[in-house]
């Protein structure tokens, strides 16, 4: 790994201490400059180039709409065919709880107090139907797998976690385990992977997932647009959801637009195909494809488990950095239990945003502002940072003399 010539990809790191990726990466030139290549090529006449794309109206006319699949399927280590694109986590998530399950009065759903809320927002409108919501509460920012375990029955028809919680840092070491538990029950597994995608290998096989969401802007190091929605292959062919895509019916020949006996509802009387893309909702546009394009190709030309490796060795610098000057770590102290996303606190809130305020807007022009942010939930929480591949002990230093100035004054 070429650390010089990775930074050299993130303008914003030349002026700015950035462990923020948790909440959105910084700019990558790669991706940029492969959005400004698209627009060029459009403003030309066509989006082409080598492969050629061809001129298409819509993204999903166009190869680099499948180019983006293949890779993001081989990033999580999936087939090809149980991986989509998607943009937002809240859209996919919809589409699976509300069309793809089919819930019965007196049926529950098992999720956590530290999953992030745009899930447990949807969850919400299942109790109308006569769902019962099932949270497990966390202790100490960690989810006790056998109290998850405790709360699923024959009756559990969905079980959502997220890989890694925003809240704390807590990264399930081993999620066949709780994929084994759910099965065994006959639900899913609905695997919220926003914050784990791009920071660790994730393989969806040897995990048993049955859903996975992950957007490109936070771990991914992309642009806000694109990401992957993976659907295991036996859901694929055994389930299909009221939600219909009409260009991914599996219809014979071409579609049938210019044909004189184009009719609207016998043309497009057929299955829909047997791959993820009956799941695909026309959510993500061109430019941001050619984007996370060049992403994925940033990802897998560093190796994920290069990346992986350094973001574990990097949240550990910071980990043990931040115990020793006194801090109290939210983040599990358990290695395999997080990787580079830590949360910590003084002990005190008001002092937490305190040093969080001087950090980010420092009142010395010959300091560099920190980014990185505060988040609360489930009674616990404070000052987050994100560690990423692209980071440097020389930054957590930093980091962490300019809090001890804060808190000397």
């Amino acid at each position: 790994m070429n650390l010089r010539e990775i930074r050299k990809q993130f303008p914003l790191l030349k002026h700015t201490v950035y462990l923020n990726s948790a909440d959105q990466a910084p700019p990558g030139r790669y991706w940029i400059d492969a959005i400004r290549r698209s627009l060029n090529l459009l403003e030309a006449g066509s989006i082409e180039d080598t492969p050629p794309y061809g001129f298409a109206t819509h993204p999903f006319l166009s190869n680099i709409f499948f180019e983006v699949i293949e890779k993001g399927a081989k990033l999580i280590h999936a087939h090809r065919d149980e991986v989509t694109n998607n943009y937002r986590i809240m859209t996919a998530a919809n589409m699976i709880i509300n069309d793809i399950i089919q819930w019965e009065r007196g049926d529950n759903v098992v999720f956590t107090n530290l999953d992030y809320p745009s899930i447990p927002f949807i969850l919400l409108g299942l109790r109308k139907r006569g769902v019962e919501l099932r949270r497990v509460e966390h202790k100490n920012g960690i989810i006790p797998i056998d109290e998850m375990e405790k709360m699923i029955d024959d009756r559990t028809k969905l079980m959502v976690i997220n890989r890694t919680m925003p809240w704390s840092g807590f990264t399930y070491a081993n999620v066949r385990e709780i994929s084994s538990i759910a099965h065994e029950h006959g639900a899913y597994v609905l695997d919220d992977a926003f914050q784990a995608t791009g920071a660790i290998d994730i393989d969806v096989h040897r995990d048993e997932v049955d859903f996975l969401l992950s957007g490109s802007y936070k771990w991914q190091c992309g642009p806000e647009g694109a990401g992957i929605l993976y659907v295991r292959r036996e859901i694929i062919e055994n389930v299909e959801p009221d939600f219909r895509n009409y260009l991914w019916v599996d219809f014979k020949g071409e579609i049938p637009f210019s044909t004189e006996d184009h009719d609207n509802l016998s043309s497009w009387d057929y299955p829909l195909q047997k791959n993820a893309n009956k799941f695909e909702m026309g959510t993500v546009v061109t430019p941001i494809l050619f984007g996370w394009d060049a992403t994925l190709d940033f990802l897998l030309n560093t190796g994920i488990e290069e990346i992986e490796k350094r973001v574990r060795s990097l949240g550990d610098y910071a980990y043990t950095r931040l115990s020793e000057e006194g801090f109290s770590l939210i983040t599990p102290e358990s290695r395999e239990n997080r990787h580079g996303l830590i949360v910590y606190t003084s002990g005190n809130a008001k002092r937490d945003r305190e040093i969080y305020t001087n950090l980010n807007s420092p009142k010395s022009p010959q300091d560099r502002p920190i980014k990185l942010t505060l988040r609360y939930a489930g009674g616990i929480g404070g000052i987050r940072i994100s560690t990423h591949f692209f980071n440097t002990k020389e930054e957590i230093d930093t980091l962490i003399e300019r809090q001890r100035k804060i808190l000397k004054n």
